[in-house]
């Protein structure tokens, strides 16, 4: 048995008390409380980001920096068959988002809006030609974009026809909508949130994240120094775990997966039951 056992664990546990030891025939992770088995699903990629996950058919998208275009390129890896493949029809992508609804895949450029077709391979554009969407995140069956050439945040109509302005928030450079449909968004000036009743929220605890993450119920920052549970209301945030990584890129997938590219590696990290094999009081 321990000659398969390749990765341990060892684990402060309660502020000096306990330490707590775990072995592991595959590469770990932990996050707060909880431990990750970490696969690599690709390294021939250089720096994917935009990270975007379909569960209907498990490809999960992303962009990255191609020498070919001399600019940034689109694909898709499929996380079951680890099988990756490159998406015509965009010179410039600068944002992927998925409906997870519909399973519909869109991608923004600095010359509109593309919608993605499986049967065909390649991204088409539908609209909105005189905008530069540098972000795209869709959440209830509704798209919102950020306009790079104003930075400011616009909800899509008319499958993606009409752009109405969100709010008054100017210089946004990241956001995110979570599922009460409050916008969470950062700025030159830091951290704030747009509640659904209309109210603009500044963030105390925090002046920048550098990723948004949405659950069911709670919307997670990534910070400098770890993850970050954000109240929009209170304006308030959380510190819930140290991470051990960098992310470029960071989603949730099913069933508790993370997903997460770094440097040239896009990452699964799948919750695992580790085998608790030694506990000892620190003398």
């Amino acid at each position: 048995m321990f000659d398969k056992l390749k990765y341990i664990i060892l684990l402060l546990v309660s502020a000096g008390a306990t330490q707590e030891i775990y072995l592991s025939e595959e590469p770990i992770d932990r996050i707060g409380g909880r431990l990750y088995k970490k696969e690599l699903l690709t390294n021939k990629f250089d720096s994917p980001k935009e990270l975007a996950y379909d569960s209907s058919s498990r490809n999960l998208f992303f962009m990255y920096m191609d020498d070919n275009l001399k600019n940034s390129g689109r694909a898709y890896i499929n996380v079951v068959t680890k099988r990756a493949v490159k998406i015509e029809g965009i010179a410039t992508n600068k944002a992927t988002a998925v409906d997870t609804e519909t399973g519909e895949v869109y991608f923004g450029s600095e010359n509109g809006l593309y919608k993605y077709d499986p049967l065909s391979n390649r991204a088409t554009n539908i609209g909105l030609y005189n905008m530069n969407i540098m972000k795209i995140v869709i959440r209830n069956n509704v798209i919102y974009i950020i306009d790079a050439n104003n930075h400011r945040i616009y909800k899509l109509y008319n499958e993606g026809q009409t752009a109405v302005l969100v709010g008054d928030m100017k210089t946004v450079i990241d956001f995110e909508v979570d599922n009460k449909r409050n916008v969470h968004f950062v700025t030159m000036c830091g951290l704030f949130c747009f509640t659904k009743d209309g109210d603009i929220v500044k963030n105390v605890d925090l002046s920048r994240v550098y990723n948004f993450i949405v659950g069911e119920e709670k919307t997670y920052g990534v910070a400098e120094n770890g993850l970050y549970n954000i109240n929009c209301v209170n304006g308030t945030a959380e510190k819930i775990a140290d991470l051990h990584f960098d992310p470029r890129s960071i989603i949730f997938g099913d069933y508790g997966d993370v997903f997460y590219s770094e440097d040239n590696n896009i990452y699964r990290l799948k919750p695992v039951s580790a085998y608790f094999l030694y506990r000892r009081k620190k003398t």
